[in-house]
């Protein structure tokens, strides 16, 4: 019998992938046998997903894994009661394990069906442009046309089914959290639960990867500041344990994400109070207040919250995900945080425009209006206002704000463009509309000029800013305050 050329790398890299998605089950199914320890079909649920574990393991070598799993499943077959923290304990040595066997590399699944798709596309693609070579060799200028409008529509729609391929369902991301609001309450007097909603609604990869922070900083903060005691929930004619909700849906094409708690809700006395002691100024809401960096409404440093940085990094987060966050709260009631965010990171609809002989792309969710700069503002000021329909919007001059050298042209157009309620108009020298545009990462070379989130390539070849928004609003602010 001729030998098998395994390639155990591969197989570990599967197995590690397969047992990430047990251990998550087990624990989520402790937590529901905690609340049911009578049900004995969740009980042989458990089981299965442990005996998996054991299997899996031994097939590729991973002996101690194997050994661990095994006294697990022990555990879990003993007659009577079954100790619940000792087997969520043994969830955290399942995953050090894990970490410890597995080989610096990143899965992701595709469905099969997709991959030959992308398969056939690329093929077609291929035929075509080796179409276009014939065609250009013979300089016919007609079908040429015709071909590269083909060529158009395939890469099209390759484009749109590999963004697809990178969307993964927002439910395991969810359900991660329902260990840590478990623990985190009891470790400080408390009782509370998740419930998690539309766990099938799919984001893309890397933005599932950058919402972990924002959201662990939410669910910290509702434990910590909203979510009572049971015996103040009780005297509030509440339930004994708090409730966190994560909420995820499609709404006119983005994701939205809300982070709701039913406790004490947020009250804008105190926040707005406790801004004056720290010095804060601020003008509207005081809600917004607590995104400030360095608000904090605890007198002390716990392991929870006190250090004024949790709201601002879930803020800065949320923006660097080109998304947006809102707050509702009742007092007595609870709070909702609102995250809004695009459906893929890979791409961007955006509103071209020129200034200082470079081409600047802007987020099209920001972009509200066009209009003309009028001439008694025509000049070489950096910001100014415009009245528009009796608003009074501030502006900024893009060739002034990053330094770019020539000489302004004798027409100037200024772009509306929104952010958190408010709006201000980007003075440009022309308008070249709405496209979409591939993001291209900038990595750390642009670190210390605010208002550029990336770059994208044009037709031309040459590269394009996407300029941050958020960031340009807040050096208004500045500037104002000034």
């Amino acid at each position: 019998m001729a030998d098998l050329d395994l390639n155990y790398d591969e197989l570990r890299a599967t197995f590690a992938a397969e047992a990430a998605e047990d251990i998550a089950a087990l624990e989520a199914g402790l937590l529901a046998l905690e609340e049911k320890p009578e049900d004995a079909a969740l009980r042989r649920e458990l089981l299965r997903h442990a005996h998996t574990l054991k299997g899996n393991a031994s097939c590729v070598g991973f002996d101690t894994f194997a050994a661990f799993a095994h006294t697990y499943e022990a555990q879990l077959e003993s007659a009577g009661a079954i100790d619940i923290p000792l087997l969520l304990s043994g969830i955290d040595t399942f995953r050090k394990l894990l970490a410890g066997g597995e080989q610096s590399a990143s899965t992701l699944r595709v469905t099969v069906e997709k991959l030959d798709r992308m398969l056939d596309l690329a093929g077609e693609i291929a035929i075509l442009r080796g179409r276009v070579q014939q065609i250009v060799s013979t300089l016919g200028i007609d079908p040429l046309i015709e071909v590269e409008r083909q060529i158009d529509q395939l890469q099209s729609e390759l484009q749109e089914l590999i963004m697809r391929a990178r969307m993964v369902p927002v439910g395991p991301l969810f359900q991660q959290y329902a260990r840590t609001v478990r623990d985190l309450a009891a470790t400080h007097g408390k009782s509370a639960r998740l419930i998690t909603r539309g766990d099938d609604v799919e984001l893309d990869t890397s933005a599932v990867e950058l919402l972990r922070d924002p959201l662990t900083h939410m669910i910290r903060n509702a434990i910590d500041h909203g979510i009572e005691t049971s015996a103040e929930r009780i005297a509030n004619g509440k339930p004994a344990a708090g409730c966190i909700t994560l909420d995820a849906r499609h709404e006119a094409g983005t994701v939205t994400i809300r982070v709701s708690d039913d406790g004490a809700g947020l009250d804008r006395r105190s926040i707005a109070a406790r801004a004056r002691e720290l010095g804060i100024e601020h003008d509207g809401d005081p809600l917004r207040l607590i995104f400030e960096p360095g608000f904090t409404t605890a007198n002390e440093v716990t392991d929870l919250s006190g250090r004024g940085v949790g709201m601002d990094v879930v803020r800065r987060g949320i923006e660097a995900l080109r998304g947006t966050i809102a707050i509702e709260t009742t007092e007595g009631q609870g709070t909702t945080f609102t995250l809004r965010l695009p459906l893929t990171l890979a791409v961007i609809d955006g509103f071209g425009v020129a200034a200082g002989d470079e081409t600047w792309i802007v987020p099209m969710e920001h972009v509200v209006e066009c209009v003309e700069l009028p001439s008694s503002e025509s000049g070489d000021d950096t910001t100014g206002v415009l009245l528009l329909r009796d608003e009074i919007v501030p502006w900024v001059r893009l060739r002034k704000l990053f330094a770019l050298g020539g000489d302004a042209p004798a027409r100037e157009n200024v772009l509306v463009v929104q952010h958190d309620g408010a709006r201000a108009g980007l003075v440009v020298d022309e308008l070249h509309g709405a496209s979409q545009a591939v993001i291209k990462p900038l990595g750390d070379y642009f670190d210390e000029i605010p208002g550029i989130a990336g770059s994208s390539i044009l037709g031309s070849g040459r590269v394009a800013l996407i300029l941050d928004t958020p960031a340009i609003f807040r050096g208004l602010e500045t500037r104002g305050a000034a």
